[in-house]
């Protein structure tokens, strides 16, 4: 059964009960998170779920409350002893914005696998899940 939790809507700034933009699934004893606002760790320990078996985190564009939360997410799952590598799939130019915000997540326990999306769509499959990304018009490339 695939479980599916909205974690975040809000925009630009987390509220007192409405996180920045995040998605997580559930299925199959693997977990996948779409975007990562700020704060995604926090809200994901509220609703109970566990950030521990996150394999793939997909990144929709690179607006702030999109991505701003990756390093703490990375740091949290790193002093979580997390050992197994993650894998990030977003637009084109995602290495080097994961490479900027890393700055302050440098020495991490897992290795981080970085797949940029090719062309204006492209299907993935891992553990279970079939994704298909395709271009929407937003003033980023998204």
């Amino acid at each position: 059964m695939l479980d599916v939790c909205l974690l975040g809507s809000g925009g630009m700034m987390p509220l007192p009960y409405r996180w920045l933009t995040a998605l997580m699934t559930r299925f199959n004893g693997s977990s996948l998170l779409i975007d990562c606002g700020e704060g995604t760790q926090i809200a994901i320990k509220e609703k109970g779920w566990s950030f521990k078996p996150i394999d793939v985190i997909c990144f929709t564009h690179f607006h702030g409350d999109h991505i701003s939360g990756l390093p703490g997410l990375l740091l949290t799952m790193g002093n979580a002893d997390r050992r197994e590598p993650l894998t990030l799939i977003g637009p084109k130019g995602l290495g080097r914005v994961v490479n900027s915000l890393r700055v302050i997540a440098p020495e991490l326990p897992f290795q981080i696998h970085c797949v940029e999306i090719e062309g204006n769509s492209q299907t993935f499959e891992m553990n279970g899940y079939r994704l298909k990304a395709f271009r929407v018009n937003h003033n980023v490339t998204c």
